[in-house]
């Protein structure tokens, strides 16, 4: 399964990579899985899906 990076996963989402690292500090979207070795975040396809809920609800969808 191919991973993504967080500025790509902020790019995706047309927000920037301080907002979603602000967005996972505070627990309102779910920390993606780590790398073992060195920690970076891996991204998948359903933690993009999640994030994008969070939004709608966020926005108040409609």
């Amino acid at each position: 399964m191919p991973y993504l990076r967080t500025a790509e996963v902020a790019d995706i989402l047309r927000v920037t990579k301080r907002t979603l690292k602000n967005w996972l500090r505070r627990g309102s979207i779910p920390e993606p899985q780590r790398n073992p070795s060195n920690r970076y975040r891996l991204w998948t396809l359903e933690d993009v899906e999640a994030v994008r809920r969070f939004l709608t609800e966020r926005n108040g969808a409609k």
